[in-house]
């Protein structure tokens, strides 16, 4: 899958891949915590056969730097980066966009559509079609807070820093790095392992996007006027049921799924079940506005 160089729309690194967007819908990726456009790699190609698609990177993360001057807690708070999101969509110069999130990006991508749709209902053309958020981070009565002696997942990457990329060859290796993330971390290729554990390591707003998403939850299911679908793992170890799961945050109308054999990335332990419902929703919001 060939993509364009990384381009920065308020704030966010935005690389283009697949059909051109004139010939297709155009379908935007966000990332986790810590992650990277990375992690849409066993996804993605699937996806560009089809649509043309925009891989998010969110500041402080991937090919995205913190914006200078400005508060990095404020800049990672999810609704600031969903309001970054939908003005970068606006830029885009396409009528409209589906977006697809993982955990933090699910969230992200939450926020925007509830933005897009509280402008749409004060007379601003919307540009969000659908949302299909994937293990999102946010749908809890409170955030689920890290004892203070437990490291991040940034410290344990850093804490393995020293050993060498070859030992991710092995399965019991990529076990041991992936396990709180994927059902089935061994069968996952090397290069998921070495993209995950670089993305990480290496991402500045990694502290202050942790510190948003234990701030606060998703409250604005109401605004959210786009065609919408979740989707959980049922082996999810960062956001378990049902305590980060709770359906009654998600917007109303969503389709709501739980995956068997999945942990809390299903672009990994799903990636053909991901790029089929993104695509599903993608037809019925495309049906919709004809």
């Amino acid at each position: 899958m060939t993509r364009e160089p990384p381009q920065l729309l308020a704030g966010l690194a935005v690389t283009r891949a697949g059909r051109p967007p004139e010939e297709a819908e155009t379908v935007v990726l966000v990332h986790g915590l810590g992650s990277s456009t990375t992690v849409w790699n066993l996804v993605a190609p699937a996806l560009a056969e089809r649509f043309a698609l925009v891989l998010v990177d969110l500041p402080g993360h991937g090919a995205a730097p913190l914006p200078d001057g400005e508060d990095p807690l404020e800049v990672m708070r999810p609704a600031a980066l969903g309001a970054r999101l939908v003005r970068a969509c606006r830029e885009l110069g396409v009528p409209r966009v589906h977006l697809a999130g993982h955990s933090l990006g699910g969230w992200v991508a939450l926020e925007a559509a509830a933005e897009d749709g509280a402008a749409a209902c004060e007379g601003a053309a919307p540009v969000v079609a659908s949302v299909v958020a994937l293990a999102p981070a946010g749908l809890w009565e409170r955030p689920r807070r890290r004892p203070p002696l437990v490291p991040t997942g940034q410290q344990f990457a850093r804490l393995g820093r020293r050993l060498p990329r070859s030992l991710l060859r092995r399965r019991w290796a990529r076990r041991l790095v992936l396990v709180a993330t994927s059902a089935a971390p061994g069968r996952l290729p090397e290069e998921v392992a070495l993209d995950a554990v670089t993305a990480v390591e290496s991402a500045a707003g990694y502290r202050a996007a942790d510190a948003g998403i234990a701030a606060g939850r998703f409250t604005r299911g109401p605004d959210v006027r786009a065609v919408a679908a979740v989707a959980f793992g049922i082996r999810d170890r960062v956001l378990p049921a049902p305590r980060a799961q709770l359906r009654s945050a998600a917007p109303a109308a969503c389709r709501w799924l739980v995956w068997d054999r999945c942990g809390h990335v299903p672009p990994w332990d799903r990636p053909a079940d991901c790029a089929r419902l993104i695509a599903e929703v993608v037809a019925e919001a495309a049906g919709r506005g004809g």
